[in-house]
């Protein structure tokens, strides 16, 4: 299920952009801190002992960095949370878990990735995105270079924002496996030219599910010669290995894309296919993805 739909608008100004964030301050704030406990409430269960492994990315005296490395395995997920999500990522990432599970594809570990993202300056935030997204690269640069297999890279609003920075940032060389941003906090035109369509020959295959019930990001981005990325998709075709995923029918809102089913068994199917496994530190000029066009 997917939509791909001409975009040739220009890019509305800045002072319309932040007329929207502003916009995404008052009038969704308090659903996005008030939702954050959600996943947290919910009683799902995940087959990896202990639950997700969460690493912590912050910004330090020395910058931004990690408090500890990827686990090194054949099959690795790794969820990175949104706005006010660092409270309750590791239950967000074991509802993603439990949905990929419950669609046919269960990975050996899990990482939730937690950084600094509960603040009321969302602009700060946003800026954030790209510094978290460099500091993931170097990790699953690591990754591969210590022998690791294939990673599993979703992300949730402004988490979306960091996995599409973290395909960007990643060397020559690398190629992460499946990249998955759900509800990205974004506009169209991000993905379909600068900052990330370079980014996107550094995955094997990129999805991104979008919710036209997604009021939240359909609120705070696109307008005018653009769209929002998490409420209608890119609007363009960025690339032969990038799939826009139209989940209206079963996301009812921002939150609703953790643990939904269509969208774990989509992306379950997609992972399971098997075109895109174990391509990590060679490319190899294959950047084809499990539905190619």
């Amino acid at each position: 299920m997917t939509d791909h739909d001409t975009h040739d608008e220009q890019r509305p100004a800045d002072e319309s952009r932040t007329t929207d964030r502003r916009s995404l301050l008052k009038a969704t704030g308090t659903t996005i801190v008030g939702g954050a406990g959600l996943a947290a409430a919910s009683n799902s269960t995940s087959a990896q002992f202990g639950g997700p492994e969460v690493i912590q990315v912050d910004d330090g005296w020395f910058g931004w960095s990690a408090d500890d490395s990827l686990p090194v395995t054949d099959e690795l997920l790794i969820f990175i949370h949104g706005w006010f999500g660092d409270t309750t990522v590791e239950s967000q990432a074991t509802s993603v878990l439990d949905s990929l599970e419950a669609g046919g594809y269960s990975p050996d570990q899990t990482v939730a990735i937690e950084w600094p993202g509960s603040t009321l300056n969302f602009f700060g935030a946003e800026a954030d995105t790209e510094d978290v997204g460099e500091v993931v690269a170097g990790l699953i640069e690591e990754f591969y270079d210590n022998g690791g297999g294939s990673v599993r890279l979703v992300g949730h609003s402004l988490g979306g924002r960091c996995v599409y920075w973290t395909a960007t940032k990643l060397s020559s060389g690398y190629e992460i496996e499946t990249v998955a941003g759900l509800g990205a906090a974004a506009d169209g035109s991000e993905i379909c030219g600068d900052p990330w369509n370079p980014g996107l020959s550094n995955a094997c295959e990129v999805r991104n599910y979008h919710s036209e019930n997604d009021s939240t990001v359909g609120g705070a981005y696109g307008g005018l010669g653009d769209t929002a990325l998490g409420t209608e998709g890119a609007g363009c075709d960025p690339a032969s290995n990038y799939t826009d995923v139209d989940v209206t029918y079963s996301v009812g809102s921002h939150l609703a894309y953790l643990g939904d089913s269509a969208v774990g068994s989509d992306l379950a199917a997609a992972i399971n296919a098997g075109s895109c496994s174990g391509t990590g530190g060679d490319d190899g000029g294959d950047d084809g993805g499990w539905f190619d066009f």
